[in-house]
This record gives C-alpha cells, sequence and structure tokens, in this order.
C-alpha cells in the first residue's frame, strides 16, 4: 500500500509518502519526505503566477508514484478570510487533487482536522510576539514521536505525514493514535474505496 499527503503552499510544500505492507522488509513501513520549492516571481502576471504553480506542482509530483492507494490534501481552512494569493493557492491545490486523481482516490482534510491528527488537539494559537515557528514547534515534536521513521525537518512536512499517518491508518496500518485523534479520523469524508479489508 502506498499513501500519498500534502500540505500544499506557493513557497515551500511539505510532502510525503509511506509505503507499507507484507512485501517491505524489517518494520514493514516505508518513509519518504521532501519539501517542494518554487521561486518567487519578479512580478504579478497572470504568467508569472503561473509558471510559479507550474514549478511547484513539477516539485511536488517528482517522488510521487503514477499509482497509489490513497492521495490526502490539506484543504483550506474553513471559513477562513481571504488573504492575498488565496486564489493562487486554491489553483496549485487544484491542479495538484487532477494529477493526483489520475493515480488513485484523494481526500482533502481541513488543516483543524489535520492539526488533531498530528498531535490530539486543536490548531496551536500564536502568542503575542511569538514566531508561527514556535507556535507549530510542539505539532512538530508529536508528528516526530509519532513517526520517528520519517524524516521530518519542519511544520510543512510534519503536516504532510501526519496526512500520511491518518491516510495509511484508513488503509490499515495500525497507528498509536489518541481517542481524540481516533474521533477526528471517523470525521474525514475519506473516498468509500478506501476503506481497510
Amino acid at each position: 500500500m502506498i499513501v500519498a499527503a500534502f500540505d500544499t503552499s506557493l513557497t515551500c510544500s511539505g510532502c510525503a509518502t509511506v509505503e507499507f505492507g507484507d512485501a517491505l522488509a524489517g518494520d514493514g513501513v516505508s518513509w519518504q519526505t521532501w519539501r517542494a520549492k518554487a521561486p518567487v516571481p519578479a512580478d504579478t502576471s497572470p504568467a508569472a503566477e503561473r509558471r510559479r504553480i507550474r514549478i511547484m506542482l513539477r516539485e511536488i509530483l517528482a517522488l510521487v508514484p503514477f499509482s497509489v492507494d490513497l492521495s490526502v490534501v490539506e484543504g483550506p481552512a474553513p471559513q477562513a478570510k481571504f488573504s492575498g494569493k488565496a486564489d493562487e493557492r486554491s489553483g496549485l491545490r487544484w491542479m495538484l487533487i487532477d494529477q493526483l486523481c489520475a493515480r488513485g482516490p484523494v481526500v482533502m482534510v481541513d488543516p483543524q482536522t489535520r492539526a488533531v491528527l498530528a498531535w490530539g488537539k486543536g490548531m496551536p494559537r500564536r502568542r503575542k510576539g511569538q514566531s508561527s515557528a514556535a507556535a507549530k514547534a510542539p505539532v512538530l515534536d508529536a508528528v516526530r514521536a509519532l513517526v520517528p521513521g520519517a524524516h521530518v525537518p519542519d511544520h510543512n512536512v510534519a503536516d504532510a505525514v501526519a496526512l500520511a499517518v491518518a491516510g495509511a491508518h484508513r488503509l490499515g496500518m495500525p497507528v498509536e493514535y489518541s481517542a481524540a485523534q481516533l474521533k477526528a479520523h471517523t470525521k474525514v469524508a475519506w473516498p468509500q474505496e478506501t476503506a481497510a479489508a
């Protein structure tokens, strides 16, 4: 079984694949993680933004197999305010989903649910004067503890790994989830064809 997962961004997307099953040696789980990056365009013309999105899409898909059992993509935050580049981020997400649908079933998970799947709690709140990275540090630590076999260099990859774990759990991989994580898992609209046997 192969699960691919993505936390998309225009500048640095977190990407992960996990392969598991009897055919693999050792603990039966093989992780691959990477960060996809695209340069900021010199101008904001449609052609420049399109180029940026296409570069990011190419970098995201570079290590994804042509066939996967499930892809998990972080979706937009429900009721989030429209912010700069939201349209472009949405375009990237849907171009990625289009490519992933040709490889197998795809599901989108909102950021709040992904946060609970990652560490059993909602999105960490940023305190006044605290950097975004510092606020997300507990989530990063929780994902590293949950999946010690995966290389998790930053919060972008941590989010992708948390989504990959959830997808693998859906397909039958044992995961040491808390009660809150299990509850969040049941709230995802998993594709019917991905039910574990």
